[in-house]
């Protein structure tokens, strides 16, 4: 299975080069008035943190972030004032979806979905995911299995096509190219 890509594991990224690879594809941060998070290179951090706690990549769960906000752009159903970076909850025609109170909550609840959907174990810090308990655990280990139609369980985070494999291809891949 050395084809797919991990959900789970040692991240292979640094806050810098999130932050460089946030800023090389034209991404405008939105929370520069946050005094919590001013920067987006705070903000990368945070995924770096939350991830190393739950023994997530971090690269993944930022990746899908990009994938799923347009680098923070937002402008689909969920809206910034959520702080939900991974679209939990937001099923389509105009469910917005689960809300957070602040940037690192939900950072930290799609950590934990991710984390359902990956592996078996239970969780480090207290459940701030609403829909965590609605994951079958450990049916998609690789990010690529995220997508329910390349998920062999049938099982996944989202219903588009190859949904997983463009985390990894359009977004993974190039992250982990940028420099540090």
């Amino acid at each position: 299975m050395s084809d797919f890509y991990s959900i789970m594991g040692t991240t292979s990224t640094t806050a810098s080069q999130m932050a460089n690879y946030f800023t090389a594809k034209g991404g405008k941060y939105p929370y520069s008035d946050n005094k919590d998070v001013p920067t987006i290179k705070d903000f990368c951090q945070i995924y770096i943190d939350e991830c190393k706690v739950e023994g997530v990549k971090a690269e993944v769960a930022f990746a899908q972030a990009m994938m799923e906000t347009g680098f923070l752009r937002f402008g689909g159903d969920v809206k910034k004032e959520q702080y939900n970076f991974a679209g939990l909850g937001a099923t389509g025609n105009g469910a917005s979806g689960n809300g957070f109170k602040s940037i690192r909550i939900g950072i930290r609840a799609q950590v934990q979905h991710l984390k359902a959907y990956a592996s078996k174990e239970n969780l480090k810090q207290a459940c701030v995911d609403g829909r965590y308990n609605y994951v079958t655990k450990g049916v998609s280990p690789y990010v690529e299995w995220l997508g329910q139609k390349e998920s062999p369980t049938g099982a996944g985070w989202a219903t588009g096509a190859n949904y997983g494999y463009n985390i990894v291809n359009l977004y993974i891949k190039p992250l982990l190219n940028t420099s540090k």
